[in-house]
């Protein structure tokens, strides 16, 4: 019983991480970013993109570190050999934190730099980069969660075979 709750209460952080972490990047990306475009003064915008890509990466690291969390509870918890489409989910995750790290240390940071240097058009020319690094990153995350949610149904759980699609003699 006890193992059972504790294998919903990661299933539930893990949606619920997953909700924060792809829920924030469509809501940054096609949502708010196009409606901060949309005002007059080149400030105002360049403070509020600022101010949306620091929210983004915070609410994004604490959704990006409970998924890990729970990956590493899954990887403690499996019986013998984890399924492929584990391994790739893994390897697309690993991606989508490099990217994102990219984003935050190297294209935020910088754009934060150059605003506060107050040379606004570095720090536009950054964001507008940011914002399609961001898209990569979303498309990775949005893969990510697809293959976790229909993985099982995809890969049977004796693993893949290409012997399987080839028409037998």
């Amino acid at each position: 019983m006890t193992v059972n709750l504790l294998h919903a209460a990661v299933a539930a952080a893990r949606e619920v991480a997953n909700l924060i972490l792809l829920g924030g990047l469509f809501f940054l990306l096609y949502v708010q970013l196009p409606a901060i475009a949309r005002l007059r003064s080149a400030r105002a915008r360049l403070a509020l993109r600022k101010a949306s890509f620091g929210r983004v990466f915070l609410w994004g690291w604490l959704g990006l570190g409970v998924l890990w969390l729970t990956a590493v509870y899954d990887l403690l918890r499996a019986d013998g050999q984890l399924p492929a489409y584990s391994g790739a989910a893994a390897a697309l995750a690993a991606v989508f934190t490099f990217i994102f790290l990219i984003a935050q240390f190297g294209l935020y940071t910088q754009s934060i730099i150059a605003l506060e240097e107050g040379n606004a058009e570095r720090a536009a020319w950054l964001n507008h980069h940011l914002r399609w690094v961001l898209r990569v990153a979303f498309l990775l995350a949005l893969s990510v969660l697809l293959l976790q949610q229909v993985g099982p149904a995809l890969i049977p759980p004796e693993g893949f075979s290409v012997q399987a699609l080839l028409p037998s003699r």
